[in-house]
C-alpha cells in the first residue's frame, strides 16, 4: 500500500539523486507538502520517479542512470560565467563537489589499508544482561571497534560514535535528511593525532612497500588512493619529500601516506 501512493516514488527517487549529485531535486526531502520547497527541475523528477516504477522499486537500475547521466558526469571546474549566472548550481551547470560521508571515510580507510572486514555485521560483544546497572546518571556507552563495513555499527541516541560525530554523522535522535557539512579545526587536529589514523596509514604504506619493484610505488600510492596517475610535477614534489623527510624508508612512505589520505582529492569526490 506504500508504493500505491503517488508521492513513494518521487520522494524514493530525489533522496537517490540527492545522494548523489549533492542536492535534491526538492530541497527539502522531507517535506513534499505546501511547506516544502517546489521541485527546481519537476520533469526531472517524474523522469526518475516513472523509471523508478518501472524497475519494480529496485534501487540499483536507479543508480546506474543517475551515475551515467551527464549531469552527474560534469567537471567541478566551472567557468567564471558559470559561476556568476549559477552561484548555487541549483541548475546543475557544473558538478558540485562533495566530500565523503563520515561512513564513506572510514570505510575507504578500512580499503586502502586492507583491513576491512567484508563479512556481514554480527552480534556485538554487549555484556551479559545480568550485569546491567545502567540508569539515567550511569548510561550504557560503549564503542566497539570494529573493521566492518560503517553500517554494520552499534548507534546510540545518547552518544553519537566519535568518528561519526566529528566528520558530520547524523544525529541518532531525529531524521537527519540532509546531512550538514562542517570544516572545523578538530577534523584536521584527528588526522594529526589519532592513533587509529595513524595505523591506517601505516599499514597503508606497508602495503605499497610490498608491490616494490614490480610496481613503481609513487605511481601504485596515486593509484591505491586516487584512481590516477601522478603527473609529472606531482612525482618531482613527492621524489623532494621522500629524498628530504627525515627517517627511515618505512617512516618516510607513512608519512607520505598520512599526508594523502588527509588530502581533498581522497575525501572528496569532485
Amino acid at each position: 500500500w506504500i508504493t500505491s501512493h503517488p508521492l513513494f516514488a518521487r520522494v524514493l527517487a530525489n533522496r537517490v539523486w540527492q545522494w548523489h549529485v549533492g542536492q535534491g531535486v526538492v530541497a527539502t526531502p522531507n517535506d513534499f507538502g505546501s511547506r516544502g520547497s517546489v521541485p527546481s527541475h519537476p520533469k526531472l523528477l517524474e523522469f526518475l520517479a516513472s523509471q523508478l516504477v518501472a524497475n519494480n522499486y529496485r534501487i540499483k537500475p536507479l543508480h546506474r542512470l543517475i551515475m551515467l547521466s551527464d549531469a552527474y558526469q560534469r567537471s567541478s571546474h566551472a567557468s567564471k560565467a558559470a559561476h556568476q549566472q549559477d552561484p548555487n548550481n541549483k541548475w546543475l551547470s557544473y558538478f558540485s563537489p562533495r566530500r565523503l560521508t563520515a561512513e564513506e571515510i572510514r570505510d575507504s580507510l578500512l580499503v586502502v589499508s586492507k583491513e576491512l572486514d567484508s563479512v556481514p555485521g554480527e552480534a556485538h560483544p554487549f555484556p551479559p544482561e545480568s550485569t546491567w546497572n545502567f540508569s539515567q546518571h550511569a548510561p550504557f556507552n560503549a564503542v566497539y571497534q570494529t573493521n566492518k563495513r560503517s553500517v554494520y555499527m552499534m548507534v546510540q541516541r545518547q552518544r553519537r560514535h566519535p568518528f561519526l560525530s566529528l566528520f558530520d554523522g547524523p544525529d541518532p535522535n531525529t531524521s537527519s535528511p540532509v546531512r550538514q557539512q562542517t570544516t572545523v579545526p578538530t577534523q584536521a587536529l584527528y588526522f594529526l593525532n589519532d592513533e587509529l589514523f595513524h595505523s591506517y596509514a601505516n599499514l597503508t604504506a606497508s602495503r605499497i612497500l610490498a608491490s616494490y619493484p614490480a610496481n613503481p610505488m609513487i605511481d601504485e600510492l596515486y593509484q591505491l588512493l586516487f584512481q590516477r596517475l601522478p603527473t609529472e610535477a606531482e612525482t618531482d614534489i613527492t621524489l623532494q619529500f621522500i629524498n628530504t623527510y627525515d627517517g627511515t624508508d618505512e617512516q618516510k612512505w607513512q608519512a607520505l601516506s598520512r599526508i594523502l589520505l588527509s588530502s581533498n582529492e581522497f575525501l572528496y569526490v569532485d
